[in-house]
């Protein structure tokens, strides 16, 4: 394996364009996501629907855009992160585009929510993911300098969209934002493979094409392999002979052994089976459970809750632009105080969501225009904060391996979790004709997600010594067996 050239993590150089192109594509793809309680308001007006039928479509946007990282992730161990980002650029761009000529709810669902959302939702983890292969001793501010560019994003379209909607009408902004959108391909560009990953990535798929060649046949419980994440083999590889190591799919599949290899090893490349069983990982996705509970339900009503206290529009809208504004100086700022590790990831993730959910408290009451600003900006800077850290903790608890993989798993529960909250606080906000008991919810989930969040490492001890414990009898039991004093009974 060839080495010269770019070292695997050099810290900077080239990687700093990498870090450019994250902050693009952020910008563009989260941006879009949280800039929708502007759309939100013109949809609202335009279609005279109700708004919990209105909130599908952001619902169905936030769980194709975490779908497709899952996707994603698979297809940048088949064709590389660039033509996977630029291959997003082009379906982001098409669904904002026939967005733009939707004369019914049901378009958008299927447009907007749909081919939108999942185009822009793709660019997301390879960026991430590029990212941690170029940064090593400055992951956290890497991750903190490209994820900003959601705020900035956020800042920017939640202005624009509404002096564009103002000017042109939603039409006219989609066609706009499709043009724009476009640049995410420019972007992807910049995302060169290291020389090292590149020369491990043309092996892979060398290997491969002599394994279907020959025919070879993939074992039912083998966890692949890649260039980009050296997956460790499961301990209980069990491989039946009499079916030539085939799984029960090949066996019964009616195509090629190479066709349903390659389907086999796409899906099994989405997730990682160890770190689904780890204890760890399920405090983490307690944690994803609430967190779109708490900043999807504001990014989505905010504006709307805004007209029930009397606020304008072109004033209501400053708000999520402001909100993208605090996420643009809070990434930046929670990445640089966990690259200094002088406060442990954990604890900066349970601040940053039980802030939340305190100034949640707050804006319930205090419904002035001022009142709101400073609630905005400290919220959007704590949900900057606490995104940028998902990546980080799944680092610090899981190694640098399942940054990809880990983060993925955790957008996909806020995707889920997405499609049922939105529509749930516009019902509630129908029901009760105001939205105290849907930001009520929200307070709720973050007191759980970020008393969980310090619980981490409690956890993680608790589940490292039961290992230590069960490794110990293991072998304590073996130098038994060994000295001839083993009873097998008493096992």
């Amino acid at each position: 394996m060839s080495t010269k050239g770019t070292d695997v993590n050099p810290d900077g150089g080239w990687g700093w364009f990498v870090v450019l192109a994250t902050f693009i594509c952020t910008g563009l793809s989260a941006g879009n996501f949280y800039s929708f309680g502007v759309l939100f308001a013109a949809f609202l007006d335009a279609f005279d629907g109700t708004k919990s039928e209105t909130a599908w479509i952001g619902s169905i946007f936030s769980l194709m855009f975490v779908i497709a990282t899952a996707i994603s992730n698979a297809l940048v161990r088949r064709i590389g992160h660039r033509p996977t980002v630029m291959l997003a650029g082009a379906l982001g761009t098409t669904g904002l585009l026939l967005s733009s000529f939707a004369t019914s709810l049901h378009q958008l669902y299927f447009t907007y929510g749909g081919i939108a959302g999942f185009g822009l939702g793709m660019s997301y983890m390879p960026c991430v993911d590029m990212t941690g292969k170029y940064f090593k001793r400055r992951l956290s501010l890497a991750l903190g300098l490209g994820m900003s560019g959601t705020g900035a994003g956020q800042f920017l379209l939640a202005l624009v969209n509404q002096l564009l909607v103002d000017y042109y009408g939603w039409r006219g902004m989609l066609l706009i934002l499709a043009a724009v959108s476009f640049h995410m391909c420019l972007a992807g560009a910049l995302l060169r493979p290291l020389k090292q990953y590149k020369s491990l990535q043309m092996q892979e798929s060398q290997s491969l094409q002599q394994d279907c060649d020959s025919g070879t046949a993939v074992p039912f419980n083998k966890t692949i392999e890649t260039a980009s994440d050296k997956v460790t083999k499961s301990e209980n590889q069990t491989i039946d002979e009499r079916t030539d190591g085939c799984s029960a799919r090949e066996r019964t599949c009616k195509c090629c052994p190479q066709r349903c290899k390659r389907v086999t090893e796409f899906f099994s490349s989405m997730y990682d089976r160890a770190l689904l069983t780890h204890p760890v990982y399920w405090m983490h996705i307690v944690v994803a459970i609430g967190q779109p509970i708490g900043h999807i339900t504001v990014t989505t009503h905010v504006v709307r809750r805004l007209r029930d206290f009397g606020i304008t529009d072109t004033r209501s809208s400053m708000i999520a632009a402001l909100m993208g504004l605090a996420q643009l100086v809070g990434r930046p700022l929670y990445g640089t105080i966990a690259n200094t590790g002088r406060v442990k990831p954990n604890v900066l993730y349970g601040i940053a969501m039980a802030t939340c959910g305190a100034v949640t408290i707050v804006s319930i009451y205090v419904k002035t225009m001022a009142g709101q600003i400073v609630y905005i900006l400290l919220f959007g800077m704590c949900v900057g904060g606490y995104v940028v850290l998902i990546p980080i903790v799944v680092t610090y608890y899981h190694g640098k391996d399942m940054i990809g993989i880990g983060t993925s798993g955790l957008l996909q529960i806020h995707g889920i979790v997405g499609l049922i909250i939105a529509p749930l606080a516009g019902y509630l906000r129908d029901k009760y004709g105001e939205y105290d008991q849907a930001f009520w919810v929200v307070v709720a989930a973050y007191t759980i997600t970020s008393v969980a969040a310090f619980l981490l490492p409690i956890v993680d001890r608790l589940v490292k010594n039961h290992r230590k414990k069960a490794d110990s009898n293991v072998r304590t039991a073996y130098d038994v067996k060994e000295s001839g004093v083993f009873d097998e009974s008493t096992v």
